[in-house]
């Protein structure tokens, strides 16, 4: 299936896939190759960066090369971009402007056994109020945004609860998140969301 959801705006362009293909198909697609030891890992790497192509046609894959923390970047750096991917879905963001970080997660319970190793106390008071299913929509919401940031940042070595906060957000399947990030104390980040077939596509683009 081709791209479901695509955001083209003046300073990032976003896709994303839903994978319904087998591997033949992005393979004759696109001249990326995955490493990946499993055939659904294969898959889904594959269709992320089908999903990159698709914003970015003639997407150079033979310029990538992988940071020292294992990110994929160009070696020019005229292309930022970022992806991700999970069952079903994989996606891309990609800037010629601003470095940028992107996150799709689909909800699920598991989120409440893990809530507490990546939530600031600040945080779970912002999800007093809500239980049940409500909570664990949000909860992945906020485990979302940290992950878009963190890939934003790009080098590794933070501590999801106690250096990245979601300071607000709207209660909202499309809106807007201000996130503070103990590394740089002297910036806020305004990252994106939108709900799309209970998985939440998170982002940040600066």
């Amino acid at each position: 299936m081709p791209i479901v959801a695509k955001r083209i705006e003046e300073q990032f362009s976003l896709g994303l896939w839903k994978i319904d293909e087998e591997i033949p198909f992005f393979e004759s697609s696109i001249t990326y190759r995955s490493s990946a030891s499993s055939k659904e890992r294969i898959k889904q790497q594959l269709a992320a960066r089908m999903a990159l192509d698709s914003i970015h046609e003639n997407f150079p894959f033979d310029l990538v090369c992988l940071s020292e923390t294992g990110k994929p970047m160009l070696k020019d750096q005229k292309i930022k971009f970022s992806l991700s991917h999970c069952n079903g879905y994989a996606a891309a963001i990609a800037s010629g402007i601003h470095d940028v970080g992107i996150d799709i997660e689909p909800i699920h319970q598991r989120v409440l056994k893990v809530e507490k190793k990546f939530l600031h106390e600040n945080e779970l008071n912002l999800l007093v109020h809500h239980k049940d299913e409500k909570r664990i929509e949000y909860l992945t919401l906020l485990w979302s945004l940290k992950e878009s940031l963190y890939k934003w940042w790009g080098k590794g070595g933070v501590d999801f609860s106690n250096e990245m906060k979601v300071l607000s957000f709207e209660e909202s399947t499309n809106g807007k998140a201000i996130m503070q990030f103990s590394k740089l104390p002297e910036e806020q980040f305004e990252l994106q969301y939108f709900l799309h077939d209970q998985v939440w596509v998170t982002m940040l683009c600066k």
